[in-house]
Order: C-alpha cells, then sequence, then structure tokens
C-alpha cells in the first residue's frame, strides 16, 4: 500500500509537496486547474514503472510493492487511450488501452515493415551494382596481366607460364605477396639463351690454384735470395777496397783473365806488371765458394720460376678457347707476360751484381680473378648439371619479373576491391539486420494479434448494468474485427446496425462508457497476467460531463468499490472487495464529492480515510489536510468559512467565498438575497461606505468570472490588495455580524 507521495518542481508544485500517512481510502478536493490530475499523472507513471522519468524525476512515491500491486487510473487519458474511436467511422469504438495500443502498434509495424523491404530493396540493389562493378574490375585486372603472358610467348616461347587467365592473375598476386626478383630483363634474356637456345659443353679444367700457390711460394723464396747483398771474404786485405769501390762483379770477370803458374803479370784493367801470386791469391780467397754457390741458387731459383710460370700459363692457355672465361683468362696472360720480363731482368741484374738488392714484381693480385674465373667455371658446370631446375628457377624468376611490373596495377586494384568488397559485406550484414527486422516485425504482429484483449465480457457486463439501473436509452453492440480487436458502436433505441455508424459519441457518453469500462477493470476483467496482484485504483474527476443521473450512478459504483467489510464479518478498515488494495479519489465537484464520501443509506465505506484539499495560489499548488473525518458533516457554508481562512486560496476562490458568505448571511438575518442588501444598514454618510461599495462590486465581479490573461489579473491583486481586500470584508461584516465573524474565523478547524 501507498504511504507516502511526494510532489516537487512538476506542473504548478514548484514548491515541495507531501503527504504522509496515507490510509486506505483518500479523498482529494480541488478547484478545475488546482493540480489534482498531476498527481493522478504521477500515479500513471508509477505505474508504467517510468516514476523516475520527466518531467516527475523529482518526486517520489513510498509503500508501492509493483510484484503484488498494481494501478489502474481512471483520467481524461484513461477515457482517450482506451475508448479508441475510429476516425474514418465516427461512432465506432473499441475498449481497452491494450486494445488501443495493440491496433496502433500494428499499424505502425505494417509501416515499418514496409520501409524495412524498402530498405532491402535498396541495400540489395547497391550491392548487386557493387558486385558488378567488382566483377568488371576483376576482368579488367585479369586481361592487364594477361598481356604480360602473350608477351613473353612471344620472346621466350620455349619457357610456358600458362594458358588460362584467370590462373594466370592468381598467381601473379600470390606471387606480389612475395619478394619481388632483384632480375632485370636483360638477366632474363641472358639465362634464357643460356639454358633453351645455346649448346651447353661442361668445362673440364680450370685455373690450377696449385700451380699458383707454387709459383707465389718460389716468388717468396727468389725475393729472398734476391735481396741478399752476396759479397766475397772480408779475410783478407783486399777486402776492405773491394767492397768500398762495391765493384765486386767487375773485378771477378777481370781476375778470369790471369794466370795462376805466372809470379808477375799484367792487371787486366791498367795493363802494368802489378798482379804477382800474392795478389791472385787475395783475389782467389775473397772470391770464394760461398759467394758462388749463392749465385748458382739464385739461378736454380729462377731456372723452376721460368718452368713454373710457363706450366701456369700453359694452363691459361687451355681456357682461351672458351667464352665464358676467354676475356679473363687473356687478361691475365697479358700481366703475366709483363711481370714475367721485368722478374727475368731483375734476375739477371741480380747475378751480374750479386752485391745488388733486387725484388720481383709478385702474381699475388691475380688470386682474385682466378678465384672469379674459377667460380664462373664451377657455376657453368653446376648449371649444366641442373639445367632443369635452373631452367625451373628462372621461370619462377619471369613469374616475379611480371609480378613486379604489374605491382602498383595490383596494388591499386586490391586497394579498390577491398573497399569494394568490405562494403557489400556492411551491405550483406545491414540486409540481414533487416531482414532480421522484417521476421521481428512480422512476429511481432502475429505476437500482437494473439495479445488483443476480448473485451466482450467487459460489454455484456456494462450493458447489464445499463439495463439494471434504467440506462434504457442505449447500448453497446458488436461491429467488426480488426486486425484480431472487437470494435463496437452505440445502438440507440429506434436505430438499426445499419444508421448508426455515421453518428458521433458526445463527450458524456465517452466518459460514461469509459468510466464503467474501467469499473470492470477494477474488478479483474481482462488482465489474466495481472490477476493475482491487489488493484490500487486511482480515479480522476469521473463525472465531467455527465447529467445528475450518471452522477449518483457512478457515485454508487464507487461506494461499492470501497465499502468496508464490517458487514461480512471483517473490519471497518478493511474494504469488501478484496481484489481492493487502496483507493485515491480526486473531484473538483462538491455533489460527486458529497455522495462518494459521506456514510448513508446502509453502505459505509471504509473507515480507513483521510480527506486533502488542493489549493493553487499564485500558481502554486498545495496540499493539506481537509477535514477530519468525524467532521465531515459540516455545512457547504461552514465550508465556505474554512476556505476563505487559508492563507493560499486563491484569488477567485476568496472573492467567491466572501461573495456567498455575504449572500447567505444577510438572506438569514433578514436583509435580503443580495450582496448590496448589506449596504442597507450602513449609513451614506459614513466615510466607509464607498469603500464598502468598492469591496461590494470587486466581488460581484471577480467571484463570477475570471479575467482572461491570469497573469495581469494575480499583479492586480497583489499581497496588499489581498490583505486590504480581508481588512475590508472584516470591517464591513462587523457592521452587520462582529460575534457572528469572529465565531466563523476563530472557532472552525
Amino acid at each position: 500500500m501507498i504511504t507516502r507521495i511526494e510532489l516537487n518542481q512538476v506542473a504548478s508544485y514548484k514548491n515541495h509537496a507531501e503527504i504522509n500517512d496515507l490510509k486506505k481510502v483518500n479523498f482529494f478536493f480541488g478547484n478545475n486547474g488546482s493540480g489534482k490530475s498531476t498527481i493522478a499523472r504521477l500515479f500513471y507513471n508509477l505505474s508504467q514503472n517510468e516514476i523516475l522519468s520527466s518531467p516527475f524525476s523529482n518526486c517520489s512515491i513510498d509503500g508501492f510493492n509493483r510484484n503484488e500491486e498494481e494501478i489502474i487510473v481512471f483520467d481524461s487519458d484513461f477515457v482517450q487511450n482506451n475508448f479508441y474511436t475510429k476516425t474514418e467511422l465516427s461512432g465506432i469504438f473499441s475498449l481497452d488501452e491494450k486494445n488501443e495500443e495493440i491496433d496502433e502498434n500494428i499499424k505502425n509495424e505494417y509501416i515499418t515493415l514496409a520501409n524495412i523491404e524498402k530498405s532491402i530493396l535498396d541495400k540489395d540493389e547497391e550491392k548487386q551494382k557493387l558486385e558488378n562493378s567488382k566483377k568488371q574490375e576483376y576482368v579488367n585486372i585479369v586481361e592487364d596481366c594477361w598481356s604480360y603472358n602473350k608477351q613473353f610467348q612471344e620472346n621466350f616461347n620455349k619457357i610456358y607460364l600458362g594458358g588460362r587467365k584467370d590462373p594466370f592473375y592468381e598467381k601473379l598476386v600470390e606471387i606480389n605477396y612475395t619478394e619481388y626478383s632483384s632480375k632485370n630483363i636483360n638477366y632474363i634474356s641472358e639465362k634464357y639463351k643460356k639454358y633453351y637456345l645455346e649448346e651447353l659443353v661442361k668445362i673440364e679444367n680450370n685455373i690450377s690454384v696449385n700451380y699458383f700457390n707454387e709459383i707465389v711460394d718460389l716468388e717468396k723464396e727468389l725475393n729472398n735470395a734476391l735481396e741478399e747483398v752476396i759479397v766475397g771474404s772480408n779475410d783478407v786485405p783486399i777486402a776492405s777496397i773491394i767492397n768500398e769501390l762495391n765493384n765486386s762483379a767487375w773485378i771477378q770477370q777481370g781476375i778470369n783473365f790471369l794466370d795462376e803458374e805466372k809470379d808477375i803479370q799484367d792487371c787486366p784493367f791498367c795493363q802494368k806488371q802489378t798482379v804477382d801470386k800474392n795478389l791472385l791469391k787475395q783475389f782467389e780467397s775473397y772470391f770464394d765458394t760461398t759467394r758462388e754457390e749463392k749465385i748458382k741458387n739464385i739461378k736454380k731459383l729462377h731456372s723452376r720460376y721460368i718452368n713454373k710460370v710457363s706450366s701456369f700459363d700453359s694452363n691459361l692457355k687451355t681456357l682461351t678457347d672458351l667464352n665464358l672465361v676467354k676475356f679473363d683468362i687473356l687478361k691475365i696472360q697479358s700481366q703475366l707476360t709483363k711481370i714475367l720480363n721485368k722478374n727475368e731482368k731483375e734476375v739477371h741484374a741480380k747475378i751480374d751484381n750479386p752485391n745488388e738488392k733486387k725484388k720481383l714484381e709478385t702474381i699475388e693480385s691475380f688470386k682474385t680473378e682466378i678465384g672469379k674465373i674459377n667460380e664462373n667455371i664451377r657455376i657453368h658446370n653446376k648449371e649444366i648439371e641442373n639445367i632443369e631446375q635452373n631452367q625451373k628457377e628462372l621461370t619462377d624468376e619471369i613469374w616475379k619479373y611480371i609480378s613486379h611490373q604489374v605491382k602498383d596495377r595490383l596494388i591499386s586494384f586490391k586497394t579498390t576491391n577491398d573497399i569494394t568488397v568490405e562494403r557489400i559485406e556492411k551491405l550483406k550484414a545491414e540486409i540481414k539486420v533487416f531482414e532480421d527486422a522484417k521476421i521481428n516485425s512480422n512476429g511481432k504482429i502475429k505476437e500482437w494479434q494473439n495479445q488483443t484483449v476480448n473485451t466482450q465480457k467487459a460489454v455484456d457486463n456494462i450493458n447489464d448494468l445499463l439495463l439494471k439501473n434504467n440506462f434504457t436509452g442505449f447500448k453497446i453492440e458488436k461491429k467488426e474485427s480488426e486486425n484480431n480487436i472487437i470494435k463496437y458502436f452505440i445502438l440507440r433505441n429506434g436505430e438499426t446496425s445499419d444508421n448508426h455508424v455515421f453518428k458521433t459519441l458526445s463527450e458524456g457518453e465517452k466518459n460514461f462508457i469509459a468510466f464503467l469500462y474501467f469499473y470492470q477493470l477494477c474488478l479483474g476483467t481482462n488482465d489474466a497476467e495481472n490477476s493475482s496482484k491487489k488493484k490500487i485504483i486511482v480515479i480522476d474527476d469521473p463525472v465531467s460531463s455527465m447529467g445528475s443521473q450518471n452522477l449518483f450512478f457512478i457515485s454508487t459504483l464507487i461506494r461499492g468499490l470501497i465499502v468496508n467489510n464490517k458487514k461480512d464479518g471483517g473490519s471497518a478498515n478493511d474494504f469488501r472487495n478484496q481484489n481492493i488494495e487502496q483507493a485515491f479519489l480526486l473531484t473538483h465537484n462538491s455533489y460527486f464529492y458529497k455522495e462518494v464520501s459521506f456514510d448513508k443509506g446502509g453502505t459505509y465505506i471504509c473507515k480507513a480515510n483521510s480527506h486533502y484539499l488542493i489549493r493553487k495560489d499564485r500558481n502554486l499548488s498545495s496540499i493539506s489536510p481537509r477535514i477530519k473525518y468525524e467532521n465531515v458533516s459540516f455545512s457547504e457554508y461552514e465550508r465556505l468559512w474554512i476556505e476563505l481562512k487559508h492563507d493560499n486560496v486563491s484569488n477567485v476562490s476568496m472573492l467567491n467565498c466572501m461573495r456567498r458568505i455575504l449572500e447567505t448571511y444577510v438572506n438569514f438575518i433578514g436583509l435580503g438575497k443580495d450582496i448590496w442588501n448589506t449596504l442597507s444598514e450602513i449609513n451614506e454618510n459614513d466615510n466607509n461606505y464607498w469603500i464598502y461599495r468598492s469591496l461590494l462590486s470587486m466581488l460581484h465581479d471577480g467571484s463570477h468570472k475570471i479575467n482572461p490573461n491570469e497573469e495581469i489579473y494575480y499583479q492586480e491583486t497583489d499581497d496588499i490588495m489581498r490583505e486590504n481586500i480581508k481588512s475590508i470584508f472584516e470591517n464591513l461584516f462587523t457592521q452587520i455580524g462582529k460575534e457572528h465573524y469572529n465565531m466563523m474565523m476563530q472557532n472552525n478547524n
């Protein structure tokens, strides 16, 4: 059960308004526009689980248990929502808010379904265009790539790259993801010529590395001998002068002309008798066998060197007929001849002058070139040995070469194609979403058609109530079914089902029938899902636009809903109707208020009730306890004084209360029935006479009508003027009944 209501910052409840300790039955009385409907909408939002949504985000309700209780609200919105009139056929209507909602949902869903189907067609059309464009782009790129195959078939016809366009393109794409070939077309042409056009012969020889190394080693040994200074024995006296002259070779040649047997003989250089046996012996000692051996060694090494170089040269000559290495071999031979001639001179110079240092030019610089030549020969021979593999590798290089040539075209196509594929996939996903939405939409329509409420039982009950309460002027008849929803019409006396269709329903008829249907909901007619839940009923001004007969009929039905259970042996504080947990009734109609709330006729309402007064002053609503239950028999005249005493009474209510109090009082004391009769007891010469007359004019004008511009009206009657009016009213009333005024203003609660 709801125990507390708080309204704040919503509609005219700009200031905080709170009601605590709510009872089983709660009556709210207030003028039209005072703020009753805001309370009803607060309950409706709570019933829809929207209590925290705008505009009620600053409001709250305590005590409501959604699992065990449900709230049903009767107000103008209920009439609009449940009394669903077909616009195309005036007078045809459907009961129950669910049916209206379902009917609108189905119609809207059919619109949604049409939009979904259009979206599917549009998306599918766009997808088809993209797919066609994608196919054409594929054809173009395949043709571009195939043109390279034609080119290679013309120039390299012994190499087969395939005879079908699509596989050819696919292979280029696959290769495009790997490293490109670094080989150019010249390399390919050279290898093609070698592997396919030339008669390949294996080269049996190469440059002997052993010959080369032996020559280099011999060069080093001969160089060591050439760099040694060769002189005679230094033990003889003549040695110093020979060494000083550094002409031992010249002297040795001269000695060859001397005779060892002569005691003295002519010098071969100066032709004088200066050489005796002693001098000749010194010459022979100087030029001993050690010196001669060294010279012989040089000659021997030189001879070996010549032979090795000759053998090496012969080795080179065996390769000069081979085109592969011919140029490089001739180059080495030319350089070798030059080196050999130069070294020949160096050796002879050493032999002629043993005491001079000499040095050979080495062939060691040939080592790199020799290695390259031998490697080329090795590669050549290996290519011949692996000709099939090499031909395959050349074919692979051609594929890589072509792939590299079309690289930019492939990348451009892939980029464009990826974007197109991505868009197509996105469209497929969107189409799938729409297709799912289509299935879901059809499912919703089918489900809603299965969820429609059969209101025939409620209509039968309403017709029974009308008949039993002597409402014989019309009844509700079934008309048609659309979207699985039964439609009804009012069949009046003297009409047939053929001529009723274009008759419209009055507002009073709509309100009356809608309330009768609400009454059936309170009894639990249509909602099997919530049948086990206790009902909290909220009724806001149910007798608008109705006649007196309807007013008493509806008040009787409401009293039946809130009657207590004492007669059945229960408590006076509980409802006889066990389906109802709590009731809230809001009205501006005093007659209806008295009819529904006062105990009479032996039918007593639930004693756990409370009464509240709703006021609006300066466009601000407030709620206060109205009267205690045991004092509900206050007269209408007493309630006017109670209303007047409230500080937040509206301007219109204040002036209306003053006028009606004066009219009642002057009539009661015999002065007359008109407020102007009040002035009959006051002397016109009294200074207050015209002030009182002005007040009566204001009461007469302000209590019968509302200024069309309410904002200006409130500006005219500000706080100071309100207090002046109250003061003048008090002074006027004391002229005709001071004691009565004091009693009514002080003693009533």
